[in-house]
Formats: structure tokens, C-alpha cells, sequence
């Protein structure tokens, strides 16, 4: 009996230093403050620390699927930017349910569909276990982890993979609530800027165009009026070039954090292919909800992914602004361009234009469109729009 004591006990001790290991290393991911570095590590610990030969963890955007974005321990491309729609395999079933599932033997399995079989021949995969990321009520992603042997899962791994996501659900918020500190900061140092600026040099152009004009007024010398009419003129300029860069410097909260994003995203696309980008914001953007501002920075990322996987581009421009009564952002690469007879619908069919067909539909819920097209001269745009 005190054999049998002793062996509980040293299962129950084993059980709560892993599980304290578990908490030690996946605390760490709320030390992340940036929304892509969360979801990268937490791919990682699952693969690095965990054991589980491969992870991918798909994000949600605003229709009926998750899409792929980060993977760690992969043998191909096969899950890469790949939509798991609701109800369709484990991924897809996770989303659907809102709870930890998992199956030890995928392809023959009978409690899920088989819509990815063919993706997961491709890395090898016997077993695959997943559970949803949830940030203040809403679903906002699913990790999977995945296993090439033939064991089985049980509630230990059901424990890392749950925990796993929860610790990203809160990492994920604490990013957020840093992102929108950091945000509102900025913009009240931008105000006290154009207020500064308004008060000194604003006063300083007026009393310069205003004494100007009192001298222009007062002289009969011609070729002195002529000087002091370019001084006026110049000065003129300066202070609507000022006006401008005070809207600017005003703008609202919602565009700084639209162009954060997309400068995040063109960072992290030139550090992964090693493509010169760049952005430009053309316009003072009207204020956009969070929706369209999240399905925005969504289509950026899968066009940018679109560039990097098809394009075979060396240069790609981001450009922002106003169109008509919304906001157009549109990526243009000077790559291979596309086939004209597939524009339209027809670029979104088969497994490769999932993520497009995914980006079209959420763009569709917030009563925005996606074009993508041929430039004449050469190379490919994709353009997002959506009303402000």
C-alpha cells in the first residue's frame, strides 16, 4: 500500500512540474506586445517545448473560415494561407464547436470531414489536436497542434493546447490594449505639435504675408512690388503647406493605427522575402470603425502574402486614400503580372484562392470590394476598398 502511495504521489508531483513548466514557458507570451510576435511564439512553444512535431495557428477574420498565417515545424507549403472553413476537418470543427478537439487517426477518423486529407498526406500526419482562441467573448483564431506517430492524444496534451491558447488570448489582449496606449499617446503628442506648430509658425507666415502686403501696398518702385509679390506668394504657399501638415498631424486615431499595422505588415513581408516595400498614405483618412479597419489590415496581409508566393516581384508599393465615399488600399508589384482571361471571379477558384475568396467575402461584409488585375505595364494590383 505504501508502494502504491508512493508511486501516486510521485505521478501527482511529476504531473504538477510539468504542468508549472507549462505555465513558466507559456506565461512568456504576454510579454510579447505585438500581435504577430504573440501568435509566432505561440506556434513555436507548442513544437519547441512541448513536443508536438508540427503547429499552425489560423486567425479569423470576418467570414466563415480561419485562415493560416503562422506555422512551425512544417515539411511543405500545404497549410500555408490555407482558409479551414467552418465545420471542415478538425481545424474547422475547433471553430465550429468553440471547444478543445482532437482525433488520433485523422484520415480514417469518423467524427470530422475530410476536406484537407490530401494536405495532410502531404506533412505525414496521423493525429492533430486544436483548441480555440478566444479574446473577450469572440473567436479570434484556433491553434493546432499536430503529431507524425501513431500514439494517441489524452488530456495532457489536451491541457498544453488549451492553456497554450488561453495564454495567446491574453497576450493577444494585453498587445491590443498596449497597441491602443501607444496610439493614443502619439496622438496627443501629434496635437501638442500642431497646436505648437499653429501658435509660432502659423503667427510667424501671417505677420510675414501681412507685412509684406502692407509694403507691396505702399510702394511705387515696380521691380521692389514685383520681389515683395513672389515673398508674399512664397509665404502664402508655406502656410497652405502648413495647413496641410496640420491635418495631417491631426488625423484620427483609427488611421495611425491602420498605418502602423500596414507598416508591421510591409516589415514583416520585406524581412521574410527580402522584397523592397514601401508604404504611402495619399489622404487625411475620415474616421473607420474597427471592423473595417481590422479587414483592411487582413487584405494588406494576404495580398502581400499573394506577392511574395506568385509574383515574383522586386518592388511593391502600398499606397492608402480616399475614393469616392471610402478608402481604397491598393498593392502594386512590378512582378508577372496575371492572366487578364482570369480576372473577375474565376482568380478565386481552387485551393490556392482561398485566402482571396476568404478576403473578398469579409471585404463584402463590411460593404467593401476587392479587385485584382494585370497593369499594362506589367506587373499585378490588388485593391481593397471599403466605405468609410
Amino acid at each position: 500500500m505504501t508502494r502504491v502511495m508512493r508511486g501516486t504521489h510521485s505521478r501527482i508531483r511529476l504531473a504538477a512540474d510539468e504542468l508549472a513548466h507549462l505555465e513558466r514557458e507559456v506565461a512568456k507570451l504576454v510579454s510579447f506586445l505585438d500581435r504577430e510576435a504573440v501568435l509566432r511564439e505561440a506556434t513555436r512553444l507548442l513544437t519547441s517545448d512541448f513536443g508536438f512535431d508540427c503547429a499552425w495557428l489560423a486567425e479569423h477574420l470576418d467570414g466563415d473560415s480561419v485562415i493560416i498565417r503562422h506555422e512551425s515545424g512544417m515539411l511543405s507549403t500545404a497549410f500555408h494561407d490555407l482558409a479551414l472553413h467552418r465545420g471542415w476537418g478538425l481545424g474547422g470543427k475547433v471553430f465550429a464547436l468553440g471547444k478543445v478537439e482532437w482525433v488520433d487517426e485523422y484520415l480514417s477518423s469518423p467524427t470530422i470531414t475530410h476536406h484537407y486529407d490530401d494536405k495532410i498526406r502531404a506533412e505525414r500526419l496521423h493525429r492533430i489536436i486544436g483548441a480555440p482562441i478566444n479574446v473577450d467573448g469572440e473567436l479570434v483564431g484556433v491553434v493546432l497542434g499536430g503529431a507524425r506517430d501513431g500514439a494517441t492524444f489524452g488530456p495532457r496534451a489536451a491541457t498544453i493546447v488549451e492553456t497554450v491558447a488561453e495564454r495567446t488570448a491574453q497576450a493577444l489582449h494585453v498587445a491590443e490594449q498596449a497597441q491602443r496606449k501607444a496610439t493614443a499617446a502619439i496622438q496627443e503628442e501629434r496635437e501638442r505639435m500642431a497646436l505648437d506648430l499653429h501658435d509660432s509658425v502659423g503667427a510667424m507666415l501671417f505677420a510675414i504675408t501681412a507685412g509684406v502686403r502692407s509694403v507691396v501696398e505702399s510702394t511705387s518702385d515696380a521691380a521692389l512690388h514685383s520681389r515683395l509679390s513672389t515673398i508674399e506668394q512664397q509665404a502664402r504657399e508655406a502656410a497652405m503647406t502648413l495647413r496641410d501638415s496640420l491635418r495631417a498631424l491631426q488625423s484620427p486615431v483609427e488611421q495611425l493605427a491602420l498605418g502602423s499595422a500596414l507598416q508591421a505588415a510591409i516589415a514583416a513581408f520585406e524581412s521574410r522575402c527580402q522584397i523592397t516595400a514601401r508604404l504611402v498614405m495619399l489622404d487625411v483618412l475620415p474616421p473607420l470603425g474597427d471592423r473595417a479597419v481590422r479587414t483592411l489590415i487582413a487584405a494588406a496581409k494576404e495580398g502581400l502574402l499573394n506577392v511574395e508566393k506568385h509574383a515574383g516581384a522586386t518592388d511593391v508599393v502600398v499606397t492608402v486614400g480616399c475614393s469616392g465615399d471610402g478608402i481604397t488600399m491598393a498593392i502594386t508589384d512590378n512582378g508577372c503580372g496575371i492572366d487578364q482571361d482570369a480576372a473577375g471571379e474565376a482568380q478565386f477558384e481552387g485551393d490556392r484562392g482561398f485566402g482571396l475568396a476568404a478576403i473578398e467575402k469579409a471585404l463584402g461584409d463590411v460593404g467593401g470590394t476587392l479587385q485584382v488585375a494585370g497593369n499594362p505595364e506589367g506587373g499585378t494590383t490588388f485593391r481593397a476598398w471599403v466605405h468609410a
